[in-house]
């Protein structure tokens, strides 16, 4: 059984690889995830015939992560703004 602060070791690690990217490439990421996720995700349900639920719950995960990449960009936009 896995400890707590071992878990959370973990989410440190893949925030710091996310804080890590610039902030245009950050949002551009984020961006282009949430614009290309619906397209991705009926061509991937048209094509073999996925159960919808299982897209859905694939949409929120990424949906999550775009948004993760959002929000890293505007922090470092407004930290930078906030020193001049």
């Amino acid at each position: 059984m896995k400890t707590a602060a071992k878990l959370n070791g973990k989410g440190e690690k893949m925030l710091d690889k996310i804080r890590a990217v610039p902030e245009q490439k950050s949002f551009f990421i984020g961006m282009s995830l949430i614009l290309f996720t619906p397209l991705l995700s009926f061509l991937l349900l048209d094509l073999f015939q996925m159960p919808f639920w299982n897209m859905i719950l694939a949409g929120v995960f990424i949906n999550f992560f775009s948004i993760v990449f959002i929000l890293n960009a505007a922090d470092k936009r407004h930290s930078r703004l906030r020193k001049q």
